[in-house]
């Protein structure tokens, strides 16, 4: 990939539907383990794949008996495994096993929020090493990247972690993202440096914007932040009404830059926050209004 910062940004071209279409393909939600079960099954369709946050709050067991209950609803799930929350091997394979046995062969790693380590797995990377020694090992493995930093690990060692787990993973997804130009930058770097896993965006539903200032600022997410408020007039529309994030601008805005389709961006991440019906109603309106899947989703 060797198109420059600078060349990402192109005003003046239309939006490129085919590539809008492509990643909207995929319906790939994110749940936390507290998710209403019957308005998942109830709202979501079935060819949906469903990932299951882990957390101090709802532990390794919460994540479990969500993903299998979801697995038993028909869904394709992937739990998120947290390596600071287990213990050693032998919890994990024990964890594998029974997801294994429902039937679930693909796991999101993370580090975890865990203040100390339960066990032997410090970070991600140490728990990658072992999940792949796994009888029988996950057929597809996603790891987090972050075009925007980490509040607690300076960037340098996030790109040199990044392009260690990649060995062990088949993609990533990305932390929340809110600007094109930073994310495409991002990957332009990225790309130059050595990484080559396919990602997925992670975006909001239409989550009310008071609520996704908060989440956005706990994750450190000032330079996004900061967009939305210069493109969007983030402040005014929280005092005048306009109160809900609308994921189309990042999605267009991406849409019109021509670099993004050839980026290796392969789908979103949507994390809902258990607003799983406004993900989905937004999804399927906005796969219409395109026409996706008819002749007409052309570029």
């Amino acid at each position: 990939m060797t198109d420059s910062p600078s060349s990402l940004v192109s005003t003046e071209a239309q939006i490129d539907t085919r590539f809008l279409c492509s990643l909207l393909r995929e319906l790939r939600i994110e749940v936390l383990p507290n998710v209403d079960l019957s308005k998942v099954s109830s709202i979501v369709p079935r060819d949906a794949t469903l990932t299951v946050t882990s957390s101090p709050a709802h532990g390794v067991e919460g994540t479990l008996q969500t993903a299998l209950a979801l697995r038993r609803e028909g869904y394709r799930v992937v739990p998120h495994l947290a390596a600071r929350a287990l213990r050693d091997r032998s919890q994990l394979a024990q964890l594998w096993h029974q997801y294994t046995s429902a039937g679930i062969d693909e796991v999101f790693v993370v580090g975890g929020d865990q203040e100390r380590p339960a066990g032997e797995f410090p970070n991600s990377l140490a728990l990658l090493q072992t999940l792949v020694e796994l009888e029988p090992p996950p057929t597809r493995i996603g790891i987090t990247a972050y075009p925007e930093g980490h509040p607690h690990i300076p960037n340098d060692v996030l790109e040199a972690d990044l392009l260690a787990k990649q060995a062990y993973a088949h993609y990533a997804i990305t932390q929340l993202v809110f600007d094109p130009d930073a994310l495409l930058n991002w990957l332009v770097r990225s790309r130059a440096r050595g990484f080559t896993l396919p990602v997925y965006l992670c975006l909001p539903g239409t989550l009310r914007l008071d609520r996704l200032i908060r989440i956005g600022m706990s994750l450190g997410l000032g330079t996004s932040l900061r967009y939305l408020e210069k493109q969007r007039g983030l402040v005014g529309r929280l005092l005048t009404g306009g109160l809900r994030y609308d994921p189309g601008d990042l999605l267009d805005g991406l849409a019109r830059r021509p670099a993004a389709a050839h980026a290796g961006i392969v789908g979103v991440h949507w994390s809902s926050f258990n607003s799983v019906d406004s993900v989905v109603h937004w999804v399927l309106a906005r796969r219409e209004s395109l026409g996706c899947g008819q002749e007409g989703a052309t570029a």
